[in-house]
């Protein structure tokens, strides 16, 4: 039997120790203390893509002011995070923490990842795509058709920023 890690090594539910080695090549963006662990994430592959604020802007649509922001003071909602980081090649699933599911389930879960040979974050991603999956199977064409009509409605096809001046509307007071 092998002994595949069930979770990455970098994975941990509880906060992340600040003592770090520091890095011979620093970066030109500081992180403050309180950042978040996945603002961390993001601007250290920005770095390491060797992409720059404004290929963020273009690809993810979120403006370059407000993701420079989340270093300081900002906090990121989560459709800006799950643009952002599309754009990096990232998918953004939360992942449960083994102690926090029923105990038939993390049995199975583990099995079934080290059958995988993979860590639980990969195969809880995967088993999440496999639902979605056998959902949309199970769906006729005309609930696909609706479904797909409602998520039209409510998110246009546009770019975020076509750079189309348009007029404020002035709010009644």
């Amino acid at each position: 039997m092998s002994t595949a890690q069930l979770y990455p090594p970098d994975f941990s539910v509880r906060p992340i120790k600040v003592e770090r080695l520091r890095r011979l090549n620093r970066r030109t963006a500081t992180m403050p203390q309180g950042v978040m662990p996945i603002v961390r994430l993001v601007f250290s592959e920005l770095a390491r893509q060797g992409l720059r604020y404004q290929d963020l802007e273009d690809f993810s649509g979120i403006k370059r002011p407000t993701v420079k922001q989340w270093r300081a003071k900002n906090r990121p909602s989560l459709e800006s995070l799950e643009a952002v980081l599309s754009v990096l090649g990232f998918a953004f699933v939360p992942t449960p923490c083994l102690q926090t599911l029923p105990s038939e389930l993390v049995g199975e879960l583990a099995t079934f990842a080290m059958r995988l040979g993979t860590d639980i974050p990969t195969t809880w991603a995967a088993l999440i795509d496999i639902g979605v999956e056998q959902k949309l199977l199970r769906m006729s064409a005309e609930e696909k058709r609706a479904v797909l009509a409602e998520r039209e409605a409510r998110n246009p096809r546009q770019a975020a920023n076509d750079n189309v001046p348009r007029r404020r509307r002035k709010s009644a007071a």
